[in-house]
């Protein structure tokens, strides 16, 4: 990753499962480790990365464009993201305040 790829930062009021929520939403993912998930939505890929507490039970959360969609190559990253967000959380009906921002300082991977 080049430290210039589209992320959202979002936190939520309540905890959430995100794997659940994930789940619920009947979003591919697999979960690399405590912290990370990759997720395929609408052929992208994303890393969901757990910034605050568990992935059951979190609070902050950021989600990063990996790879953009092979079927739309074009599509804004942004509006991908976003979407994404609202389909996951729409599956916890818990609201969010998410930003987006280009990662200067990617996570470890």
């Amino acid at each position: 990753m080049t430290g210039d790829e589209p992320v959202q930062h979002c936190e939520v009021a309540t905890p959430i499962d995100l794997e659940g929520a994930l789940s619920r939403a009947g979003i591919e993912h697999l979960e690399v480790d405590e912290q990370r998930t990759v997720v395929i939505y609408q052929t992208a890929i994303l890393m969901l990365i757990v910034t605050e507490g568990e992935p059951t039970a979190t609070q902050r959360f950021d989600v990063e464009l990996w790879k953009e969609p092979a079927d739309a190559p074009d599509h804004d990253p942004e509006d991908l993201l976003s979407t994404f967000l609202d389909e996951l959380l729409a599956a916890t009906n818990i609201p969010c305040q998410c930003g987006a921002s280009k990662s200067s300082q990617p996570h470890d991977r």
